[in-house]
């Protein structure tokens, strides 16, 4: 199975993230606590997938060196 590409990844997270942030805002108590952990983590590896997309070239440097 191919790997899918980067803006692939970033695409579908930024998609699942608006709308778990849609769901968000009607949930309360517990819900919205277990809903609000899971935001942050989409928001974290999105950050993640963007600043590795932004820095391929300085991390494939990096591999060819070690």
């Amino acid at each position: 199975m191919p790997e899918r590409s980067i803006y692939a990844q970033i695409d579908e997270i930024r998609d699942v993230l608006e709308k778990r942030e849609q769901r968000f805002s009607s949930l309360r108590g517990h819900m919205a606590s277990e809903e609000e952990e899971h935001i942050l983590r989409l928001k974290c590896a999105l950050r993640t997938l963007e600043w590795v997309r932004d820095h391929k070239d300085e991390l494939r440097t990096l591999a060819r060196e070690l």
